[in-house]
Order: C-alpha cells, then sequence, then structure tokens
C-alpha cells in the first residue's frame, strides 16, 4: 500500500470518527429535550394562529388567554410591537428561578431560544411603575431581535407603538426612547417606588447620545413604563432598551 493511500485511508477514518461524534450530540441534544430555535420559533408561530385572531385595529385583536393557559400556565400576557417580528406570549414563573425562562421555552424545552419573560418582581397586571420584559437577541431573528430596527431613526418615528394584551385589557404604550444602556440589573439598582429613582432612571434611559428620544413624550412619577430588553452581538456588556408610557387602556 502507497503512502499517499493510507494518508486517504487515515483521513477517511477521522472524518467517519467527527461525524459520528457529531451525529451522536446531535441525536442526544434531542433526546434531552433541548430546544431548536426554529423549531421553537414555528411552535410559537403554530400557538398564535391557534389562539390568536388579529385585526387591523389592534384593540380588536382577540387573544384566547383560557387555552393558551392549557398550553402553559405561565402565560399571563401577550406583547405585539407593530412593525416588527415581536408578537409573543409573555410568561412569568413564581416558582422556578427568575431567569428560568431566559431559557427554557414555552413548551418547556431547555435552551435557546427561551421565552419572552418578565421576573416575579413585577406585577402581572403592569402597574408597576416599571415593568422589565425580556427576550433574546437570536441569529435567526426571532424574538427581541427585530427591536435592533428601532436602530434606525427613521423606524423609529414610524412605529411608536407597543401593546400589550392581557385576559381584561389591552395596553397601548407610546414608544420614549430606545437606547444601548450597561447590562446593570436594572430591577435591583432602582426602587421605583421612590420618585427620585423613577426619574433618574427615565433622565439616563432617555439621554439621546445613547439612541433615538422623543421629546413630546414626558415620562413622570405615576406613570406606567414598560422596558423591553435584549443583547447587542457586537457588546455583551451591553443591553438594548425599548422603552415605552402606558397611554391608552382599552377594557
Amino acid at each position: 500500500m502507497t503512502e499517499k493511500r493510507k494518508q486517504l485511508i487515515a483521513l477517511i477514518l477521522i472524518a467517519v470518527i467527527v461525524l459520528g461524534s457529531l451525529g451522536s450530540y446531535v441525536v442526544m441534544h434531542y433526546v434531552n429535550g433541548q430546544a431548536d430555535p426554529d423549531q421553537v420559533e414555528a411552535v410559537y408561530q403554530s400557538t398564535k394562529n391557534a389562539h390568536v385572531v388579529e385585526d387591523a385595529d389592534p384593540y380588536l385583536t382577540q387573544v384566547d388567554f383560557a387555552s393558551l393557559q392549557k398550553v402553559n400556565s405561565d402565560i399571563y400576557a401577550w406583547i405585539k410591537v407593530p412593525g416588527t417580528d415581536v408578537d409573543y406570549p409573555v410568561l412569568q414563573s413564581t416558582t422556578e428561578d427568575d431567569d428560568y425562562y431566559l431559557h427554557t421555552t414555552m413548551d418547556k424545552k431547555h435552551g435557546l431560544p427561551g421565552s419572552i419573560y418578565t421576573e416575579k418582581y413585577n406585577a402581572q397586571d403592569f402597574t408597576d411603575p416599571v415593568t422589565i420584559i425580556y427576550g433574546h437577541n437570536m441569529k435567526n431573528g426571532t424574538m427581541f431581535t427585530s427591536l435592533h430596527r428601532y436602530e434606525e431613526q427613521s423606524f423609529f418615528d414610524e412605529h411608536p407603538y407597543i401593546y400589550i394584551y392581557l385576559p381584561h385589557a389591552v395596553y397601548k404604550y407610546a414608544i420614549f426612547s430606545a437606547v444601548t444602556f450597561d447590562d446593570r440589573y436594572i430591577l435591583g439598582n432602582y426602587n421605583f417606588l421612590d420618585p427620585d429613582d423613577f426619574n433618574s432612571y427615565i433622565s439616563e434611559i432617555s439621554d439621546s447620545a445613547l439612541g433615538f428620544v422623543r421629546d413630546d413624550l414626558s415620562v413622570m412619577p405615576g406613570n406606567q413604563v414598560i422596558t423591553l430588553s435584549t443583547c447587542l452581538s457586537n457588546a455583551p456588556d451591553k443591553r438594548y432598551l425599548v422603552n415605552a408610557v402606558l397611554i391608552e387602556t382599552y377594557q
């Protein structure tokens, strides 16, 4: 056997071993209930089609929470950001770790892309001064990835609203800033029941040096604010925040 033929056989054997190992990893990945982002997105879209009846008028969109909670009892709200792909259930666990849904999907599979979620420190009726809503920045464009469209001035100007659906009401929020922020734990760094802390946070996330800000919206203690938080792929120590204030309630 020539030396060249020996080298070829050795390369083939290495390739077989590598492919076999990869196949074993893939099998174990699914056997252990790990999530696949594209498959998970298909589940979310199927869930939306089965439980949400959309209307051109956002206030007339109907969300069947009774049936959604049979899918997962931790689903308590639905969020829609017109102009983006954000159109998902919002989950909150009161029994698991705070970041449980960061790496757990709606159908309880572990791994990315997780879920859109809030922590148990925030009330589920969105009456807190500030509610933080978390979602991943995914390579396949799902979850909160499309919030990065607000990095364009024209998009920020043309898509000013966020809708939160609850079993008893629809909340309409007006976006007042979309900024790059540091990665501090917001709920642990401010006491939002203190007007001074609330004003300090609003001032910090309304800094035009960090992104885009609407000057015609004033946010004051007594208002209800939501902050949508996601990552930046090129800055792991930063977060991208889209911030909005409640302006209308439809019941």
